[in-house]
């Protein structure tokens, strides 16, 4: 690991790989960047970066505003540092990634969107709420419970170890701050939706969802692809949930590799 000082913070991340195409890739909320240990291993043909977001796994929380504006502007200040990039995002990482990209194309050589949506609806918006109240209390066994069933309820090949999982992402958020950081700017995309910087991206987009994802349907898919510009691309997983890297590593690998290949022979 090795730890870049931006603006406010420290952000800690993970280098590999080599190769003249940088990889940037973006956890989700309540993770950090091992969860892409197993697929930088290999796409080891670029060099990848995977860092921590705010306040999750070994970079610092700061002064956070809980906004959509802020992490993208982490992300920015990450890539004017490494330099251009495509972007790998899960979840909230690829909200971040899509955010990025219709802020600063220059920065930016295409975004994989991964089980991720443009808008939240009231009822998840509600249950983002909750799970924030229950951080914010701090009581470590709450915490560990929820995170346990929501972990469960996102994984669906029955081959990953849902405890395991927990365990890891339970010490990505041991401060609970950044989980609250994070969740509201989830929250906030129910009032302000990502769908109108959709519009704005210049840089080709794949979203990847999983078949059996409940938190990321397809319907989110749809509603992003009905707002980026003609030529995006989607693949949808079979069998899979919403933890696409816990599902199905080997896969997702896969789609990756195949789309960044028919990029460079543009």
């Amino acid at each position: 690991m090795d730890v870049v000082n931006l603006g406010d913070i420290d952000v800690a991340f993970r280098a590999a790989g080599g190769g003249d195409r940088t990889l940037v890739m973006i956890h989700g909320l309540g993770q950090d960047h091992r969860m892409w240990a197993e697929i930088q291993d290999q796409l080891s043909e670029y060099r990848t970066i995977a860092y921590d977001l705010r306040g999750h796994g070994g970079s610092t929380v700061g002064d956070g505003e809980g906004s959509l504006t802020q992490l993208g502007g982490d992300l920015i200040a990450l890539l004017e540092r490494f330099g251009p990039a495509v972007l790998v995002g899960f979840s909230l990482g690829g909200s971040i990634a899509l955010w990025a990209a219709a802020e600063r194309p220059d920065l930016v050589q295409g975004v994989v969107a991964v089980a991720t949506s443009s808008v939240v609806g009231r009822a998840a918006a509600a249950a983002i709420e909750e799970r924030i109240e229950t951080f914010e209390k701090g009581d470590a066994g709450e915490i560990y419970a929820q995170i346990l069933e929501d972990t469960e309820a996102q994984l669906a090949s029955g081959e990953a170890d849902a405890a395991a999982v927990s365990a890891e992402r339970a010490a990505a958020v041991r401060d609970p701050r950044g989980y609250v950081n994070a969740a509201r700017a989830v929250r906030g995309m129910h009032e302000e939706s990502l769908n109108v910087r959709l519009t704005a991206i210049a840089s080709p987009v794949l979203i990847v969802s999983g078949e059996r994802d409940a938190w990321c349907p397809r319907r989110a898919a749809e509603i992003m692809l009905e707002h980026l510009p003609q030529g995006a691309s989607f693949e949808e997983l079979a069998g899979v949930g919403h933890l696409v890297n816990e599902d199905a590593p080997d896969l997702l690998t896969a789609v990756v590799r195949e789309w960044l290949k028919g990029k460079e022979t543009r």
